[in-house]
């Protein structure tokens, strides 16, 4: 009788329960694997954008004060020498919508000079920019906007404002950007906007944000400083920010996301080592008898111990991949632009360190849920149990 053949008898024991206590593994783990994921997913956001060195310079009061364009100007000239910023680059919110749609995309009026220089993460290559400068209604599109709407480089589309003059513009898409931090975004050029809004008879070149790239940390942390005391005496005083704190503005606005997925993760965690717990328990008082059994014909106190603590791992287990594979085929399968559409976030797969950490943390509930069962089987006498279910 080999401990395998023992271990798949135990399970098939009572099918109900054993169904039920692998579901109820599998649901929370699921839950976890998707809220570690989604973790994971904003910690690499924020590494990316700490590599990027982008310093977001805007009204000190609130973003929808605009500063004036002369301010690029007075930012470039606290380094003439391009020591320590490489360029800055003023935008100005469109908040476009495809015709007949409801939905507001993240679009956004850069200058064009620099706009590939501080947004190098776009990848724009030497014919991409090439085309950016020469045509004023060049747009630059994120993967999400373009895979809902079917755009491709070439087409010719429009958008329709959602803040006053509520304009109505046509744009040329030169590229596609396949980076996934800027997936949900779409760029296109100022120029183009403010001669639009002169046009309309309401002529604003202000900005709502300057992005500028630093060469180095220490020069993104010296820059955050001296741009804010040259404005500060200034009816358009500045608050600067690296990327990682402008866009913590917004997230917090929704709470706190990655806290509330970590917690969501411990609540799991314990679930299923109540779970587990409560069903080696039954299965031990339900065994006693043929522990017992077991012990008369020969095992040995450890091999007692290993079948029972074997069998609450196993259920662990099971349970977890069965949590893990069928979310992972789902994030997987399904265009994530549909499932997750949170600020720069355009979606999230199923993270390597969620699944490794499911599984660690299976291993670990399946030998503290299986350890006392197994220490009491392995320590229980044959004669008083044999008595005692008699």
């Amino acid at each position: 009788m080999t401990i395998t053949y023992v271990l798949m008898q135990n399970l098939k024991r009572n099918p109900l329960r054993t169904s039920l206590t692998v579901i109820a593994f599998a649901l929370p783990m699921a839950v976890f694997v998707a809220a570690i994921s989604f973790v994971v997913t904003l910690a690499e956001l924020a590494a990316h954008n700490e590599e990027e060195l982008r310093l977001g310079v805007h009204h000190k009061t609130t973003l929808t004060n605009g500063l004036p364009e002369g301010h690029r100007r007075k930012i470039e000239g606290l380094d003439p020498n391009r020591e320590r910023l490489v360029a800055v680059c003023g935008m100005k919110w469109f908040g476009g919508r495809v015709p007949n749609e409801q939905n507001t995309l993240t679009s956004l009026a850069a200058d064009a000079d620099t706009f590939p220089i501080v947004y190098s993460d776009t990848s724009m290559q030497p014919e991409d920019i090439e085309a950016w400068n020469k045509d004023r209604q060049a747009c630059v599109v994120g993967t999400t906007p373009a895979d809902k709407y079917g755009w491709k480089v070439g087409d010719r589309l429009t958008l329709n404002s959602t803040v006053p003059p509520y304009l109505s513009l046509e744009f040329h898409v030169v590229k596609i950007i396949s980076n996934k931090e800027r997936a949900n975004f779409f760029y296109f050029r100022r120029d183009y906007l403010v001669e639009a809004l002169e046009t309309a008879g309401a002529s604003d070149a202000r900005c709502n944000i300057f992005w500028v790239k630093c060469r180095n940390t220490a020069s993104l942390r010296a820059l955050q400083k001296d741009i804010d005391a040259l404005f500060a005496n200034s009816p358009d005083a500045t608050k600067s920010e690296d990327e990682n704190a402008f866009g913590a503005n917004f997230t917090q606005a929704a709470g706190n996301i990655p806290g509330l997925m970590q917690a969501m993760a411990i609540v799991v965690v314990i679930i299923i080592g109540l779970v587990a717990g409560n069903t080696m328990m039954m299965s031990f008082r339900e065994r006693m008898r043929e522990l017992a059994v077991f012990k008369a014909i020969g095992f040995q106190s450890g091999r007692i111990f290993f079948i029972v603590i074997s069998e609450s791992i196993l259920l662990a287990l099971i349970g977890s991949l069965l949590g893990v594979l069928p979310m992972w085929g789902i994030l997987s399968a399904l265009p994530i632009a549909r499932l997750v559409n949170f600020g720069p976030i355009s979606g999230f797969t199923v993270s390597p360190v969620a699944v490794v950490g499911s599984i660690c943390i299976a291993l670990v509930v399946g030998v503290a849920s299986g350890m006392w069962p197994a220490y009491r089987a392995m320590r229980l006498k044959t004669t008083d149990a044999l008595r005692r279910v008699a």
